[in-house]
């Protein structure tokens, strides 16, 4: 049976008030929150933006969402894990915790407390079993894994690895633990590009596994040590460092898949969906820029099931513009990846019917 996704619209003219508002109708009409029991501990997952990041969720629509879940349930917090690149502030809880607030999310503005769900260093993960083709088990961020339920709260974006920045990323990506987004990385090896390098070193600076050596002014990649995580080839300026487009980045998607099975798994499949078609941007929130949107804002989408969520968001994109765009922005690499995979491995449907507000 298709799965039910609710859309409401809003576009670029929406005010930040307007947008809470239809945020609070679209809630109340889907029905969104209703796994949610009395008393749970309930996270609410988002990506906090890097520093000089603006396309994150506004905290004023996080408070509108906080609003309603507190409605039934007074053990609510924001959440989000440590990730593994180097050079931003969200490697460890400390810095994490005071971007987190200066873009907004803190308890005087949204009126719950911020927990950094896998401790100071990254290092706090529980291991779930999910018993599927990359992963016997996965490394989920310990304070996720403790929840009764979840809100997953996602600005859906493109993204240089998975090509689609949806749900199933924000909690196959976001809510594994450091160690767990290393495994999920791991085999996806970029290529350089010589004549391209002119030895500006950014690619060693911002380099997690200090793999990256600069030899006569030119980089050199340690195959050994990397860990795929691709933020060499996003800070390059030059392009040159880039991603080999081969099958480890289905394998990179599919296994990010088995991640949300183990977040899903370890709430008891109590997990809503609300996500955002508002400044949707080429490249995710991590970085450390304000991109242009590549479309005008659509509005919010909700549902109880992440494959049709995602589906649904990729397709009000493509009927909106006539073309695959997110196709068109990274060619080598295909978002329906993570989709088949996921409706396959019993995550979700990709059958939906759309309920227009």
């Amino acid at each position: 049976m298709p799965s039910k996704v609710y859309y409401i619209s809003a576009g670029n003219d929406d005010t930040i008030e307007s947008v809470s508002e239809k945020l609070a109708s679209l809630i109340d009409a889907s029905g969104v929150l209703g796994m949610i029991g009395k008393d749970d501990f309930t996270g609410i997952k988002l990506h906090f933006g890097e520093e000089g990041n603006k396309g994150h969720i506004r905290h004023q629509w996080v408070r509108e969402a906080v609003r309603a879940v507190k409605d039934r349930t007074k053990n609510v917090f924001l959440t989000d894990a440590n990730v593994i690149y180097k050079g931003g502030l969200r490697t460890n809880s400390v810095d994490h915790l005071k971007l987190a607030d200066k873009h907004g999310y803190n308890i005087n503005n949204v009126g719950v407390p911020v927990l950094i769900a896998d401790g100071l260093l990254g290092k706090n993960f529980t291991e779930i079993a999910v018993s599927k083709k990359h992963f016997d088990k996965v490394k989920i961020a310990s304070d996720i894994a403790d929840c009764d339920s979840l809100l997953a709260l996602t600005h859906v974006t493109g993204h240089m690895l998975t090509c689609l920045g949806g749900a199933i990323k924000n909690l196959g990506m976001g809510c594994a633990s450091r160690r767990g987004k290393y495994e999920q990385h791991c085999g996806v090896v970029p290529e350089i590009k010589p004549d391209l390098c002119i030895g500006c070193g950014q690619c060693v600076k911002y380099c997690p596994a200090s793999c990256i050596t600069l030899e006569k002014r030119k980089v050199r990649i340690s195959e050994a040590s990397c860990k795929g995580c691709g933020e060499c080839a996003v800070v390059c300026r030059t392009k040159a460092i880039d991603i080999k487009w081969s099958e480890t980045l289905e394998n990179l998607q599919e296994k990010m898949v088995e991640y949300a099975h183990g977040v899903v798994k370890a709430v008891s499949g109590k997990v809503g969906y609300i996500s955002f078609l508002i400044n949707v941007t080429k490249d995710c929130d991590c970085l450390a820029k304000d991109e242009d949107r590549v479309i005008d804002d659509l509005g919010i989408v909700a549902s109880t099931d992440p494959v049709s969520i995602d589906k649904a968001c990729v397709d009000l994109i493509n009927q909106r513009t006539g073309k695959d765009i997110l196709r068109r922005a990274f060619p080598g690499t295909d978002w329906m990846s993570q989709l088949r995979y996921a409706e396959e491995s019993g995550l979700g449907s990709l059958s939906y019917t759309l309920e227009r507000l």
